[in-house]
């Protein structure tokens, strides 16, 4: 008897939950627009009481959603839809926000080697707020706007200066707007290329098929050069052979460094002027050396 008492009173509460919920749901703006968009009666949300609610809380959570890193759904950047295929089904979607996301990082796939950070990845030279840099900051940025504009890129830069001036990031502009454009493009870490190349010591094959992709690539970024542990094979080998290639298929190189180009030479002599100064001599065939001044933007 108790239990027929308690299954009652359980299914009185549960009823009365339904009718409060159903009669809250139908005056929802969300919920009259739905029926309206599908054709349906308020039959269909009463018989589903329960995922109107739930999809409705969904709903409340995107409604004033300021962008993806605000969001609060289980599943980031995704919603959840009803909809009716003979009965009332759920499917799970991107939002705008995410899809937006997705967009400008799609030029990704024309990185030969993917390795940049998602913030480098949005880096548009052609939207940055230059009001506050100072003149020969924004006679750099002009400069290098002049050159991706141009029908014929003969010549990149070879961008120098202290830590945290900007380089990379100004260089990492430069192959997202190549990229964009759907070029193949390489922005490559010196001082980690040396050491992959390392690694594959024993694998000549593998190493050769590496220095390949990088030698052929149409724009390339060799990104902190001068940085890397200096020895006679990763100059004469690697870099004075990748450089060779280069300016032989004349192939747009762009470089970073901390060390402006007499230093660079300097760091690659070994005791061997002459295959420091051909490094040198190469870089400058392909670049044009450009100092950057002023404090580190590194917070």
């Amino acid at each position: 008897m108790d239990k027929i008492i308690f299954e009652a009173e359980w299914n009185e509460k549960a009823k009365q939950w339904k009718e409060h919920t159903f009669a809250k749901l139908i005056k929802n703006k969300h919920i009259l627009q739905w029926l309206n968009d599908h054709n349906e009666s308020e039959a269909i949300v009463y018989a589903n009481v329960g995922r109107f609610s739930d999809w409705l809380k969904a709903v409340d959570k995107c409604e004033n959603c300021k962008g993806l890193s605000y969001c609060t759904q289980k599943v980031k950047g995704h919603y959840t839809d009803l909809y009716m295929d003979g009965v009332l089904l759920s499917g799970i979607h991107r939002c705008h926000y995410l899809r937006e996301h997705v967009s400008a990082l799609a030029h990704q796939s024309c990185y030969i080697e993917p390795k940049l950070s998602e913030e480098q990845l949005l880096i548009d030279l052609t939207t940055m707020d230059i009001t506050q840099e100072q003149a020969a900051y924004k006679r750099l940025l002009m400069d290098i706007t002049a050159l991706l504009m141009s029908e014929e890129h003969k010549k990149g830069f070879y961008l120098c200066g202290k830590p945290g001036v900007g380089k990379s990031y100004l260089a990492a502009g430069i192959t997202n707007h190549f990229a964009r454009k759907k070029c193949r493009v390489g922005f490559i870490h010196v001082p980690t290329l040396i050491g992959d190349l390392k690694l594959m010591f024993h694998d000549r094959e593998a190493q050769e098929q590496h220095l390949n992709r990088i030698r052929n690539v149409p724009v390339l970024v060799l990104d902190d050069i001068g940085g890397e542990s200096v020895t006679a094979w990763s100059r004469d080998e690697v870099l004075l052979s990748l450089l060779d290639y280069r300016m032989e298929h004349k192939l747009l190189t762009f470089f970073t460094s901390n060390y402006k180009l007499p230093e660079l030479k300097q760091r690659y002599t070994l005791n061997e002027p002459m295959a420091a100064e051909r490094i040198e001599e190469r870089i400058r065939t392909l670049a044009q050396e450009v100092f950057m001044s002023g404090n580190s933007r590194r917070k």
